[in-house]
């Protein structure tokens, strides 16, 4: 498969992580995990990633400042944020710095596949 189609998932809960990747995985996708922001920003082969999902709220590094490192470090991927509260204002301040999209906790399959989908195929 190629790194076109590598998702990122950033989530300090382990079974979110597992159940995402494994939706992705189902979906065709490649598939890394990371328990932290810091984790992923670490990672050799995070510019390679064509997509990240991350938790909002996590120990150390919110979603929010992630997506903001990782956009001071050159990666465009779009991200996808999700969160078990949120809010108009959330969505809003995220949209206003770029984030693809704001999911809520639980995520329903069906609308995170479809927008990983848009996400992939949206301008950079």
């Amino acid at each position: 498969m190629s790194t076109a189609r590598q998702v990122c998932v950033v989530d300090d809960d382990q079974s979110v992580r597992l159940a995402l990747a494994s939706l992705l995985r189902s979906l065709g996708y490649e598939v890394a995990t990371f328990d932290s922001g810091n984790a992923l920003l670490q990672w050799a082969g995070a510019n390679r990633a064509a997509c990240v999902i991350s938790d909002l709220q996590m120990p150390g590094m919110s979603g929010m400042q992630m997506f903001q490192l990782l956009r001071d470090s050159g990666m465009h991927a779009p991200l996808l944020l999700i969160t078990a509260y949120p809010t108009a204002d959330l969505a809003a301040r995220a949209r206003a710095v770029g984030v693809h999209a704001v999911l809520t906790k639980p995520v329903n399959a069906n609308e995170l596949a479809a927008h990983v989908e848009a996400a992939l195929n949206a301008p950079v």
